[in-house]
């Protein structure tokens, strides 16, 4: 039975994957990974799970995704139902209506049916867009599930830094499309929309529902961090909080996308800072320009 959802908001390159890693390592939470992507690509495109597994031939996604189109549900439909309401200006779920319903239904279902194929009463979905996370806090109320929030934030710098460097796809790696280099300016002006529709879903929540954290504040302080994050998120994170500060090691199991560090097998806590020596000064002055009032409200120099 699915007793809550937590849901991690934010932009790209933040370490939402590590995130959920580290607490898909307690035996109640199920770390689900993109749950948006399902449709999108993952099911349609058979891309690999993290057991290293094609998703149709998953023991776990092929079970889920039986049970769930067995209610008639249609993946390409289901994502153009996401493209209406996922997006973070969205009028189609602004205004509510039949679309918005379909949508939570349909989603929560899918969620629901996820959460009892996995064993586990909790289920964490790091899709990270801002729409989604509204529009899933609205269905959970109206179906009576606790619903949490967690704000992911990174130095858009190190965000703007990780985007300027292209990828080749690499499906077994779990990279399932090419990815071009973007400029600093660009990653500096999404990082800002993006994070400001994940400050609106924070808003939208009950006191005590929802925690911003930042990506250096986990990986140099994981113990007390992980242990704000159990407070906000209502669960008891004190053990795996103790045991990946002293270097337990952490690993997806049935991840859907994510970066690709979910098909590396079982790895310890790893801070990427590599930017701070690397990034270009003209690049940085860019992200500084753009992004400065922001960095500061999230506590950034």
């Amino acid at each position: 039975m699915l007793e809550k959802i937590i849901y991690v908001a934010g932009y790209g390159r933040s370490g939402s994957t590590l995130l959920d890693m580290m607490l898909g390592s307690d035996p109640r939470i199920f770390g689900a990974g993109e749950m948006s992507t399902i449709c999108r690509h993952v099911w349609p495109n058979d891309e690999f799970c993290a057991c290293h597994a094609r998703v149709r031939a998953c023991p776990l996604w092929s079970g889920i995704m039986a049970e769930w189109l067995a209610s008639s549900v249609d993946p390409a439909a289901h994502a153009k139902l996401q493209q209406k309401i996922e997006p973070v200006f969205a009028p189609a779920r602004s205004l509510g209506g039949a679309t918005a319903r379909r949508y939570g239904e349909e989603t929560l279902a899918l969620l629901r049916i996820t959460a009892a194929h996995a064993g586990r009463p909790v289920l964490l979905d790091s899709s990270k867009s801002p729409g989604r996370g509204l529009a899933l806090a609205a269905a959970a109320q109206a179906a009576g599930v606790d619903f949490r929030v967690l704000h992911l934030v990174r130095d858009p710098r190190a965000v703007a830094y990780s985007m300027s460097k292209p990828m080749k796809i690499d499906t077994e790696a779990g990279v399932q499309k090419r990815i071009r280099a973007h400029p600093a300016w660009r990653t500096a002006l999404r990082w800002n929309y993006v994070n400001a529709g994940a400050d609106a879903l924070m808003r939208r929540l009950p006191d005590g529902h929802g925690l911003r954290l930042r990506y250096e504040d986990l990986v140099s302080q994981p113990e007390a961090v992980l242990n704000n994050v159990g407070i906000a998120v209502g669960q008891q994170l004190g053990t795996i909080a103790e045991a990946i500060a002293e270097g337990a090691q952490i690993a997806a199991s049935h991840q859907v996308a994510g970066s690709r560090i979910r098909m590396s097998g079982p790895m310890a806590l790893r801070p990427d800072l590599n930017w701070q020596d690397r990034m270009a000064p003209a690049a940085r002055a860019q992200v500084e320009r753009i992004s400065g009032g922001r960095m500061r409200r999230y506590g950034y120099d």
